[in-house]
């Protein structure tokens, strides 16, 4: 597997594949005031060396319960990302990649722009921008188990570490050994609960500050995979949850 691009954008795997992080660890964002800038396209990160195969290896492994996403996010106050736009270009092609849900970008799997050594490019300048590499639970809301989360837990391990870049790994392992499922919401009075049936098996607030991948702040409960409830108990989520890998 080829090295890290040693772009100064590049956060470390946004620490392997930080999804979010502590509200007490983070000051408040700062005003972004509004600039004016040229809509040209930049190179941004190689697209091939480490976007594609852990892509795709997400797609092959975690279909329709995770995703690779990007998350830009500017470096200083003054720099706009309202008008951002993010793509894929190489050997004369160009896929445009659209924001999703709290400003991400899903990572698509393009075969023959990876084959191109193609490269992701913004109408911004990089150096204005920093970049977090994120995996997203897309599970559906009324689809959390606790067999569920234990095993998107298990196989995040597996997909993740065999595409990591060596030299990323050890950090890389000492994050996913702490990995868990946080369900959010906007409310520290909301709940999540475990369910057998009709019968409610246990009720946690979503009481802990977090801030989300628009860097909003969320209050959010953390399943570790641990708690000892059978597989089929499900989770029931509050009406507004955010669910996170934390």
């Amino acid at each position: 597997m080829p090295t890290l691009p040693t772009l100064p954008v590049l956060s470390v795997l946004a620490a392997c594949l930080l999804c979010a992080t502590p509200a007490r660890a983070q000051s408040a964002p700062d005003a972004i005031a509004t600039v004016q800038v040229k809509a040209s396209p930049r190179r941004l990160l190689s697209y091939r060396e480490l976007f594609y195969p852990m892509a795709k290896a997400v797609q092959a492994s975690l279909a329709g319960r995770a995703a690779v996403a990007v998350q830009l996010r500017p470096v200083r106050a003054g720099v706009r990302t309202d008008d951002l736009a993010l793509w894929l270009e190489g050997g004369g092609e160009s896929l445009p990649v659209p924001p999703g849900e709290h400003g991400l970008y899903i990572v698509p799997v393009a075969d023959r722009i990876a084959e191109h050594d193609g490269s992701l490019a913004i109408n911004k300048n990089p150096s204005d921008l920093r970049v977090n590499l994120v995996l997203v639970p897309t599970l559906a809301s009324d689809a959390w188990t606790m067999g569920e989360l234990r095993r998107l837990l298990r196989d995040v391990h597996a997909t993740i570490d065999p595409v990591m870049p060596w030299h990323h790994r050890l950090l890389m392992r000492t994050s996913m050994r702490r990995l868990g499922v946080a369900v959010c919401s906007l409310s520290p009075g909301a709940e999540v609960a475990i369910a057998d049936g009709q019968r409610i098996l246990a009720r946690y607030p979503t009481s802990e500050p977090v801030r989300n991948h628009a860097n909003a702040p969320v209050y959010c409960h953390r399943f570790t995979g641990n708690e000892g409830f059978d597989p089929d108990a499900r989770l029931v989520l509050p009406d507004d949850a955010q669910v996170l890998l934390i």
